[in-house]
């Protein structure tokens, strides 16, 4: 067991990814995105949760945009569209349940 800090994780010119923890139930990923990266819309057979740690952020889901910003968090609900775009530098956490992409 060690401590985590959640903001240790650097800004790339893509999407940077880091698994925080894998186990049969669940993951957890750290995500950083410049500023004008986006994640396109896309659709998971399971619920996911992501919570802003850094940043600011405009997340879809379904027909509806929410600007997040840090210690805010969303549940995207499953089979339905989402996605991301980074409006300042952003970090985040992605809880999935286990599922394959």
């Amino acid at each position: 067991m060690s401590i985590i800090n959640l903001k240790d994780i650097e800004y790339t010119d893509g999407i940077n990814k880091r698994l925080v923890f894998d186990n049969e139930q669940s993951s957890l990923t750290l995500l950083s995105f410049k500023a004008g990266k986006e994640r396109s819309l896309h659709c998971d057979e399971k619920d996911e949760v992501a919570q802003i740690i850094e940043g600011l952020a405009d997340i879809t889901v379904g027909e509806n945009t929410y600007r997040l910003q840090a210690g805010e968090m969303i549940v995207m609900p499953a089979k339905t569209p989402h996605g991301l775009k980074a409006i300042e530098d952003t970090k985040m956490l992605l809880l999935r349940p286990k599922h394959v992409h």
